[in-house]
């Protein structure tokens, strides 16, 4: 019997590298896994911030009447937070905004996967200073009769 636990203990030595091996790998793809995913919840972030900032500044850009530069505008405060402008629509008392971010992944590259593009979308709705709801100005309503 001694003979033969000396024989199974020679043959289990080399199984515990083996395992070692196979688990550093498993986990060295679900961290790069994870920091793709963390790539997606940046960019995410980003086209948010600059969706948002966006639409508040052509929202001032409205109230101070300057409507004609709100294209403009929205496209320089996109690419200054590194999107790009997707969709504009700006009315009299609404705006809202989609910006794109596009970027790349550095893992499932391996997999055939190049890239992602996260839109975000910001919408806003402006109340003008002269506006029945705050009642700042004086209005007179007329009534016509017609004969």
């Amino acid at each position: 019997m001694n003979e033969r636990s000396a024989a199974i203990k020679l043959s289990s030595r080399g199984n515990i590298s083996i395992l070692s091996l196979v688990l550093v790998i498993i986990f060295s793809f679900i961290f790069l896994l994870m920091a793709d995913c963390c790539r997606i919840f940046a960019a995410m972030s980003v086209s948010r911030k600059a969706a948002d900032a966006a639409v508040l500044a052509v929202s001032q850009d409205l109230l101070f009447l300057e409507k004609y530069n709100a294209q403009n505008t929205a496209n320089e405060i996109a690419l200054q937070n590194g999107c790009r402008l997707k969709e504009l629509s700006v009315s009299y008392d609404r705006v809202a905004i989609s910006v794109v971010k596009e970027f790349d992944f550095a893992f499932l590259k391996i997999f055939g996967k190049q890239g992602c593009s996260v839109v975000s979308v910001s919408k806003t709705e402006i109340s003008y200073p002269w506006d029945e709801a705050f009642g700042l100005c004086k209005r007179y309503r007329f009534d016509y009769i017609y004969q």
